[in-house]
């Protein structure tokens, strides 16, 4: 797995942050790039761009980072993503005007502590989110929030990670979502299964699995050592049998 790094100073602490991974380079646009596999199983060019949050205001003000996305295209950029490193922020309560925490001196008890202040240039919360979610909807940009450094490098691993499997290949989206059994059962169990819950090594659980094989206890005291060794329960995704042993403690006692 190889990263390509941008060498320039201010990009120093995310190679570090990378480790083994990055390979420093002067890359024509980014801060870090990487290969990966498209829909076909050919191969694209993902860009990242990692901004502080002050640049990144900068930016919806003036429009560079837009200007920076145009030539990364040019350049042959294929998938464009953001990670803006915003520490932590909040909307001004009295104002909505974008603010961080920082060290400095609480003006009430004078002592060094968190405190929070305007970001430079100032604009509202509001207006600072509406531009993420404008990269994101309308232009296509992967858009990443993290605290520090040391949270993008995880962040860009990660997208490394996932582009080397082609879109059509990813399933964690493809499940049909199916709600668990309640814990407790809220209608009264049948004749079957109070039966079978009092047979030797059955309890609840196995009681349920034999409910659903047998339509009668008449049924159930007429089965078989075979009928019963073959009753299978399923737990997290692992099957097991009653087992012949069991079975045969079983019609042992209904006869």
């Amino acid at each position: 797995m190889t990263i390509y790094c941008s060498n320039l100073p201010n990009d120093q602490d995310m190679i570090r942050a990378l480790g083994s991974v990055a390979v420093p380079l002067p890359i024509a646009t980014g801060d870090c790039c990487f290969s990966g596999v498209g829909d076909n199983g050919q191969p694209i060019c993902i860009t990242v761009e990692r901004k502080k949050l002050g640049d990144l205001c900068q930016c919806i003000q003036d429009g560079r980072y837009t200007h920076q996305l145009q030539i990364a295209k040019a350049n042959g950029a294929d998938v464009f993503c953001l990670i803006v490193e915003v520490g932590d922020i909040r909307s001004n309560p009295d104002d909505g005007l974008l603010e961080r925490s920082v060290w400095g001196i609480n003006p009430r008890t004078l002592k060094r502590s968190q405190v929070w202040e305007p970001v430079k240039p100032t604009m509202t919360y509001s207006r600072f989110d509406q531009y993420l979610t404008e990269l994101d909807y309308l232009a296509g940009i992967i858009v990443k929030r993290s605290r520090d450094v040391r949270e993008t490098a995880v962040i860009i691993k990660a997208l490394q990670t996932n582009f080397q499997t082609p879109p059509n290949q990813h399933g964690s989206l493809k499940q049909i979502f199916k709600s668990p059994s309640p814990a407790v059962q809220l209608v009264k169990p049948s004749l079957v299964r109070r039966v079978a819950a009092e047979l030797p090594s059955i309890g609840w659980e196995w009681s349920g699995v034999i409910d659903q094989r047998f339509g009668s206890v008449q049924e159930m005291v007429g089965a078989g050592v075979g009928d019963w060794a073959s009753l299978c329960i399923s737990n997290n995704g692992k099957s097991r049998r009653l087992g012949k042993q069991t079975a045969e403690k079983i019609v042992k006692a209904l006869r």
